[in-house]
């Protein structure tokens, strides 16, 4: 910044300060000794084409060593229109050295005919406009588009109620199958009229194996470590660890030897020849006779809730026993040809032939009818995987029920004369008689 003195005035233009002298003289080292004949008029005005970046304001005040006999101040003012970014103050204190050989005090009362205007103008050439014009030539529209390049396929994964869908399996040969169980990881079914049995460890590919004898085998089941099979109209029965190798077994009297079951530790039969005769066993190996309550048919006994229960047919009378020695009679809802009973899910289940009938009791002694999908020939009832599951000779026609109350049809992979079904490792397994046909759910 360049400063320039002319008399007493200091100007500021732009970047540069231009000082003044009122007499004209550059260095004034004698002050005016009498009032000047003219006040003069100091107007500076500035006029800038940018933007002051600040305002200035000048006070020239001149203090001289001795009583000067004029004394003048000088005020310029910048005033800008809009607001500086920095503001100073320049005063300056210039010394002016004089002697005088008298002192005299001038006082300038002149009034100026024109009042000095001090005033800095900021006219900018060009006015901003501050208009923001937004102009958009496409109106976008905000719309999200997700195409996936795969298409994923969530196909929950259902799992079948056990029993509903049945897929047909084959015997090692046509056989009047009559009963099927499951133990030691090992199906096996038993066949009527002949020495023939069958083994399979997933109810899918079956072994056929051979019984001591060929008895009318009616009945197997499996307990305490070991298979047992009976057969009707004889002493004979038939042990098995494996079933696979077995040995012959003799049971107390010659009788209808019709169903076998394992419970507490005992084997108990019963016969289906109107006679109260049954049997125990606690390895199936000896046998001792018992009596049941009345001489019935009785057709079915299998073991739960620390119970043996018997069922007989073309009759209201069940059977009840904790130890298979000593029974009691019990009644069952109406007189019907009870066929299979079973346990399962804290409830015994009775089915019965040519009927929509069945029964179900918690304790074996109190039962309730219920009603089946259709009125068939219920031969066979068994529990497992949370439900009951029943077959029906002559027809492709099963049944399943969670609870023993509430029944649903389901059908069977093809007609046959379906005499037994058992559950274990997940599956049911049905067979069926004069035929090497055989069914597994799921």
């Amino acid at each position: 910044m360049k400063l320039r003195t002319i008399g007493f005035f200091s100007l500021l233009v732009g970047s540069s300060f231009i000082i003044i002298n009122c007499s004209g003289n550059k260095n004034p080292t004698t002050p005016p000794q009498s009032a000047p004949a003219n006040t003069p008029t100091a107007t500076v005005t500035l006029t800038t084409s940018n933007t002051p970046q600040f305002t200035a304001t000048r006070t020239n005040t001149l203090t001289p060593t001795s009583t000067p006999s004029n004394t003048s101040t000088f005020v310029f003012t910048f005033t800008s229109t809009q607001t500086p970014t920095n503001s100073s103050t320049l005063t300056p204190s210039p010394t002016v050295t004089s002697s005088p050989s008298s002192t005299n005090t001038l006082v300038n009362t002149a009034t100026p005919t024109n009042t000095p205007t001090n005033t800095v103008t900021d006219t900018p050439t060009n006015t901003p406009t501050s208009t923001v014009t937004d102009t958009a030539t496409n109106t976008p529209t905000n719309t999200i588009t997700d195409t996936p390049t795969n298409t994923a396929t969530n196909t929950p994964t259902v799992t079948p109620i056990p029993g509903s869908t049945w897929t047909a399996r084959t015997l090692p040969s046509s056989q009047y199958w009559t009963s099927v169980t499951y133990g030691n990881g090992v199906f096996v079914a038993v066949a009527y009229g002949c020495a023939v049995a069958a083994t399979s460890p997933d109810g899918i590919t079956w072994t056929a194996q051979t019984l001591p004898s060929s008895q009318s085998w009616g009945s197997v089941t499996y307990g305490n470590g070991i298979f047992v099979a009976i057969s009707q109209g004889s002493t004979v029965a038939a042990t098995s660890p494996d079933g696979i190798t077995w040995t012959t077994r003799t049971l107390p009297s010659s009788q209808n030897w019709y169903s076998v079951t394992y419970g507490n530790g005992v084997f108990v039969a019963v016969t289906n020849d109107g006679s109260s005769v049954a049997a125990t066993s606690p390895d199936g190996i000896t046998w001792t006779a018992q009596t049941l309550p009345g001489s019935q048919a009785w057709t079915s006994v299998t073991y739960g809730n620390g119970i043996f229960v018997a069922i007989s047919q073309s009759s209201t009378v069940a059977a009840s026993s904790t130890d298979g020695i000593n029974w009691t009679a019990q009644t069952l809802p109406g007189s019907q040809s009870w066929f299979s009973v079973t346990y399962g899910n804290g409830e015994f289940v009775a089915v019965a032939l040519y009927s929509t009938v069945a029964a179900s009791s918690t304790d074996g002694i109190n039962w309730t009818a219920r009603t089946l999908p259709s009125s068939q020939a219920w031969l066979s009832v068994t529990y497992g995987d949370g439900e009951f599951v029943a077959v029906a000779p002559n027809s492709s026609v099963a049944a399943t029920s969670p609870d023993g109350v509430t029944w649903t049809a389901r059908t069977l992979p093809s007609s046959q004369t379906w005499l037994s079904v058992t559950y274990g490792d997940g599956e049911f397994v049905a067979v069926a008689r004069s035929s090497a046909v055989a069914a597994t759910s799921p």
